[in-house]
């Protein structure tokens, strides 16, 4: 990874969804966000698409004026390389009314599980949501939408979303770029996340294979995890001493002076968010690692 010493440094974190307690509509949620510290939002359309146009201009009004930066989680229900021709029609269409979302919100991303294997072997699989992405892309293209297409690396052995396999999809959609769902990873590859040289790996192979744009506006997922044979199981919480470690995230995005969004998918939402950007803070004040590893 080349390094460059001159861009400032910029992480940003966030939850994914409304922080845990907060009652109020979406549109508030920045204000809630920046009184509290962080900087990001993903909002979480997992369900179903509900976010008018209108309530989407105002949540882009509402970020704009507190400082986060949106991005869009599209729903669980789209599978792109199903067997029923009707499954990946359906995907298709549910992933660019996100993507219309997102583009009246001003999110710069939104984020998808790319699919199952089922029945289909995984090279088949990934050449199917390949082939329906490119739609996708093309009449985003038309429609004339900014966010970014992107695909999430996923928990279980039994979806498709390796690291590979997303990396090969960004290879092929156009203004697409990666998720980087580490807990999903190291579920996915037995608890493969626990040194530095393990996430260089991740970073060294996104740049040979995607280029240094790609490492320009990272986009993670991070939570602590539970796996087993079948990959991810559970999400924990910072401090339950689950993997993957942070620390050695933290410090390869302060030294490569990477901008990164990072989104907190634990049980704890925003108190994990805030634990992060703690860590961060920490680091870039000079604390040894060794003092900070209890906050894991």
């Amino acid at each position: 990874m080349k390094k460059t010493s001159k861009r400032k440094i910029r992480i940003r974190f966030g939850p994914a969804g409304k922080p845990l307690g907060f009652k109020g509509e979406i549109i508030k949620v920045p204000e809630e966000l920046r009184n509290m510290g962080l900087d990001a939002l993903e909002v979480q359309q997992v369900r179903r698409l509900d976010i008018t146009k209108e309530k989407a201009e105002l949540l882009k009004e509402e970020a704009k004026k507190h400082n986060i930066l949106l991005s869009l989680h599209a729903p669980y229900a789209i599978n792109f390389s199903s067997e029923k021709p009707e499954t990946i029609e359906a995907s298709k269409e549910r992933l660019l009314q996100a993507l219309e979302i997102a583009n009246y919100m001003n999110a710069y991303v939104v984020v998808f599980h790319p699919g199952y294997y089922g029945s289909r072997e995984p090279r088949e699989a990934l050449r199917i949501a390949i082939e329906a992405l490119k739609e996708v892309a093309e009449k985003a293209k038309q429609k004339k939408l900014k966010p970014k297409i992107g695909p999430e690396t996923m928990g279980k052995k039994s979806q498709l979303g390796s690291l590979e396999e997303v990396i090969e999809i960004v290879k092929e959609i156009p203004n697409s770029q990666p998720v980087l769902d580490f807990a999903h990873i190291h579920a996915r590859e037995n608890g493969s996340l626990n040194t530095r040289k393990n996430y260089e790996k991740i970073f060294e192979k996104i740049e040979e294979e995607l280029g240094t744009k790609a490492l320009n506006q990272l986009h993670i997922h991070f939570t602590k995890v539970e796996y087993g044979d079948k990959g991810e199981k559970k999400h924990h919480i910072f401090g339950e001493k689950y993997g993957p470690k942070f620390i050695p995230l933290a410090e390869i995005l302060i030294e490569q002076n990477l901008n990164a969004t990072i989104i907190s998918e634990s049980p704890i939402l925003e108190q994990d968010a805030l634990r992060m950007k703690k860590i961060v803070q920490a680091l870039l004040k000079g604390k040894s690692k060794k003092e900070l590893e209890k906050e894991e």
